[in-house]
């Protein structure tokens, strides 16, 4: 990650990104809770495409800081708009650090920082839609997921963050 990008502050609506559907919901959704009403911005003045695409079997998204890409395993095009917006809240979050420029000045500590702040992010704004007691009846992994980051925010921050750090150390580190 040793490229450092800066938000373009004129960007005109002939300059956005044309979105999916799908996902122009859950970016709209994401500015409904203060925790991400400022990440369709980012996306917006650094020109990140969010698409779905094949994606190895547990890796659920990525960020690509050369291609100004979030990318979203095909798997979960039909999932509800605000799964949808919590992976895009994560996502965003590694956007923005790049777009500070913070990734590149970092290293591995600023990835495993990023890292946080996204699960972290996710977290926020999962619970603001859910609650506490998170999304009631799930029935895939992503939503298991969220819940169980969701409750480690409200219940064990610190828990949360050596998890983070812990399960990043190896993929940021190169």
């Amino acid at each position: 990650m040793a490229a450092v990008f800066a938000p373009n502050t004129h960007v005109g609506a002939e300059d956005l990104p044309v979105y999916d559907p799908r996902v122009e919901s859950a970016l709209d959704l994401l500015q409904t809770s203060p925790a991400t009403d400022q990440l369709r911005a980012v996306l917006d003045a650094s020109h990140v495409d969010v698409r779905f695409i094949p994606m190895a079997p547990g890796v659920y998204a990525r960020y690509s800081v050369a291609r100004h890409v979030i990318e979203i395993d095909e798997r979960w095009t039909e999932t509800d708009e605000i799964t949808l917006a919590a992976v895009i809240a994560h996502e965003a979050t590694h956007a923005q650090d790049a777009v500070s420029g913070y990734l590149a000045s970092g290293g591995a500590s600023a990835c495993i920082d990023s890292e946080v702040r996204a699960f972290r992010t996710s977290a926020l704004f999962w619970i603001a839609q859910y609650g506490p007691g998170g999304k009631l009846g799930v029935s895939n992994e992503l939503d298991r997921q969220l819940n169980s980051i969701a409750d480690r925010q409200l219940h064990d921050q610190q828990g949360l963050e050596a998890l983070v750090r812990q399960t990043y150390s190896q993929q940021c580190s190169h």
